[in-house]
């Protein structure tokens, strides 16, 4: 897959099946959005095009920043094992977002031979939300393509948004967000020096400094899989405060089951399978290791099966 941060002025690209969209998360909706790209680019011998962003659409009007499901690395890795060829990471300006409709697939026809144009039926774009797939129809023949549009995926009556996943995710409701994202929420993290109380306690754990841009899920203790160096560990995650050690800070701790080894300074992904509680304070340091036990019991029946080293 081939990456561009922009046009070229020299070079006109053709034969492209294009979408356009943030993405974030890569949710089964958009998939079926860019596996319909990649079909059509695959049956008329052309390239599967999507245009993106560098920050998201809202993060400009809000002036907030919005925590994502996936980062740019995530996404870029799903991109490709998806089978797209080339993605376009553009810039959302001031000078962007006041893009009218045809002034923004003016300039991308500047840049690239559409032939299709894939998108989601509720697909909108251009300078106050103008631009829709009736526009998008209505212009077929100015512009030279064929538009194709994608039927919304329905959870539970509501439209599966990358937002409802957000939600989900707030509320610690794993296995639903895993579902409709087609695999296991993550969080990414650098490896840093903690106060060592696991292993007062006989589960040492690594103290995670989490990406900036990553969505966190709800507080509360998890079970997962833990990717350091290209290995796979099942591990134990415990996201937020420790009030039984009169903790309220927030933090993110995770036990790898069955590894011993210095990782200071390592950035690792956890993938999370299940939450397995909420955040409780124990009336001891004994009965919090008394629950932790049990909590390590309760990870090893929900991972039973999975690939893992430990």
């Amino acid at each position: 897959m081939e990456v561009k941060r922009k046009f070229s002025p020299r070079e006109k690209l053709a034969h492209i099946i294009l979408t356009v969209g943030f993405y974030d998360g890569i949710h089964k909706g958009h998939q079926e959005i860019l596996t319909q790209l990649v079909k059509d680019a695959k049956l008329k011998g052309g390239k599967s095009c999507v245009i993106s962003f560098t920050s998201h659409p809202s993060e400009y009007f809000s002036d907030q920043p919005l925590p994502l499901l996936t980062t740019w690395e995530e996404k870029k890795k799903i991109l490709a094992e998806l089978g797209i060829d080339l993605v376009f990471i553009l810039p959302f300006t001031s000078s962007f977002a006041s893009l009218s409709p045809y002034s923004f697939m003016k300039q991308l026809s500047n840049n690239l031979e559409i032939e299709e144009v894939v998108v989601g039926e509720d697909f909108v774009f251009g300078k106050d939300r103008k631009g829709d797939v009736s526009w998008l129809k209505e212009a077929e023949n100015e512009f030279g393509y064929k538009l194709k549009t994608i039927p919304l995926l329905k959870v539970d009556k509501k439209k599966l948004s990358s937002s409802l996943i957000r939600q989900w995710l707030k509320e610690g409701k794993i296995e639903k967000a895993s579902q409709w994202l087609g695999r296991y929420p993550t969080v990414l993290g650098k490896v840093v020096r903690g106060k060592r109380r696991g292993r007062a306690l006989g589960y040492p754990t690594a103290n995670l400094e989490p990406h900036p841009h990553k969505l966190l899920p709800a507080p509360g203790v998890y079970v997962g899989k833990l990717t350091l160096k290209e290995e796979l560990y099942k591990a134990m995650i415990n996201v937020g405060a420790k009030p039984t050690f009169g903790d309220s800070s927030f933090g993110i701790e995770v036990h790898i089951i069955k590894f011993k080894g210095d990782i200071y300074g390592e950035t690792i992904k956890v993938e999370l399978v299940d939450k397995i509680r909420g955040i409780e304070r124990f009336a001891s340091f004994s009965r919090l290791a008394e629950r932790i036990k049990k909590d390590r019991k309760e990870a090893d029946k929900i991972l039973e099966g999975f690939n893992c080293l430990s």
